[in-house]
């Protein structure tokens, strides 16, 4: 099975950090927002922005050699603070075994999370994986209501798969139609769309004379 993988490079820092030390909120200086020991002060104090840009930090290598083991174990923290993006490399690096044992079971638990956090690459990796039963238990109406989720944020490679269900009767009720209607909107959005597909639902989808 194939997943799209979010390629998450580094983003835009914050410019402050609040670090909870007992009762007290220390405010960060800019001037320490380089430093890998401060951040890494931020993480081990629980703040989920810190948690995540380490793990970001030590997945990429920006300060020495990449170190994806570790970048999981703050990735972990993160995403079980309900950082989404967090969530989702993780996700990535279970299904990959990326710098951690392959775990699907794991891989579509934090797809999972993330797609009812309403994050459209989360929700089609995760109906992917239902629909395969890679990690999870194979259930196509499920994967047919994530695939829609992603599918009406715009996401052609979910209007594709959303249109196959529908052409093959698959956890949804046969509906040549819906099945063109998903795939014309990947169309229109650049989708591709194999042309043999395309035309023979365009056939068989015509109103009757």
């Amino acid at each position: 099975m194939r997943l799209t993988f979010a390629i998450f490079l580094l983003v835009t820092f914050t410019t402050t950090f609040q670090v909870g030390l007992g009762k007290a909120q220390v405010p960060v200086p800019v001037s320490y927002l380089d430093s890998l020991k401060w951040r890494q002060l931020a993480a081990e104090a629980g703040n989920v922005t810190a948690q995540f840009q380490l793990g970001q930090i030590l997945d990429l290598g920006l300060t020495a050699e990449p170190n994806q083991k570790e970048a999981a174990n703050w990735y972990t923290k993160a995403a079980e603070q309900g950082h989404v993006e967090a969530q989702i490399r993780l996700a990535q690096m279970y299904y990959s075994g990326e710098g951690i044992a392959r775990d699907l079971t794991q891989s579509s638990k934090w797809y999972g999370t993330a797609a009812k956090a309403g994050i459209p690459l989360a929700q089609f990796n995760f109906a992917v994986m239902l629909e395969a039963g890679a990690g999870v238990e194979r259930n196509l109406s499920e994967a047919a209501e994530f695939y829609e989720k992603a599918a009406r944020s715009g996401l052609g490679e979910a209007q594709i798969s959303l249109a196959m269900l529908y052409a093959r009767g698959g956890g949804v009720e046969l509906d040549l139609n819906k099945a063109l209607i998903w795939l014309e909107m990947a169309v229109a959005g650049g989708a591709s769309v194999p042309k043999p597909v395309y035309e023979l639902l365009r056939a068989n989808s015509a109103p009757k004379q």
